[in-house]
């Protein structure tokens, strides 16, 4: 398969229960479908989405062009979410983006009866161009507001360079607690592998996407 999250899907999601969460934004990216296709039993999208939005509307229009069927939707936080487990979770895109990377990974966890599949922008441990250097070590995490201009201007220049508008790289935004949309931490490949260890999952399998910008783990709750 050519994205790795499905290759890792494929794996351990037949004759399964699945839950994807978060996965609304973009729409096309969902990961229902293909966990239907690789023999999933029961399909469930969980977003923080406000129910009956344009987001959800597009999602459901998606699932009935691709004949999925029998799938559940719900409206609400993962951390907010105590009473519901899946064998096979999958969430892209929301770690970097939450402002509490190791509660989100606690609550995927609560979430997850045997496998999560998780995918997260990461930093490239070097980068340098014409803006300079930035460096950080294999066990660092960057904490995005509290970057200097001349940490920005560095990481401004390399996400552009792939065409990507980093909210709070690229820009600067202000930033709130109950703010999902700017970019919050970037943890590098060995530092993000080692936080879901640290909320209690056994890495079975890691690689990168995107051009080595987003890295995806494949997880077994312990």
């Amino acid at each position: 398969m050519a994205d790795l999250r499905d290759e890792y899907l494929s794996r351990v999601v037949q004759g399964k229960s699945f839950a994807e969460v978060g996965g609304l934004w973009g729409t096309v990216n969902e990961k229902v479908s293909v966990a239907r296709d690789c023999g999933a039993e029961q399909l469930t999208m969980i977003d923080i989405t406000e129910e009956g939005g344009d987001l959800w509307q597009a999602f459901e229009k998606r699932m009935g062009g691709l004949g999925v069927q029998d799938y559940r939707c719900i409206s609400s936080d993962i951390c907010a979410v105590d009473d519901l487990q899946f064998d096979v979770v999958h969430c892209s895109g929301v770690l970097y983006h939450h402002p509490n990377p190791q509660t989100l990974l606690a609550a995927l966890r609560r979430a997850t009866r045997e496998h999560l599949v998780i995918c997260s922008a990461i930093t490239q441990e070097r980068i340098e161009n014409k803006a300079g250097v930035y460096q950080i070590p294999p066990s660092g995490v960057l904490f995005v507001p509290a970057l200097t201009e001349e940490e920005r201007a560095v990481l401004s220049e390399y996400w552009l360079s792939f065409g990507v508008e980093a909210h709070g790289i690229t820009e600067a935004v202000r930033y709130s607690p109950e703010e999902f949309g700017p970019w919050w931490w970037l943890p590098t490949a060995e530092a993000m592998k080692a936080m879901c260890a640290a909320a209690g999952f056994k890495v079975l399998d890691s690689g990168p996407i995107w051009n080595g910008n987003a890295l995806v783990c494949l997880l077994e709750r312990i």
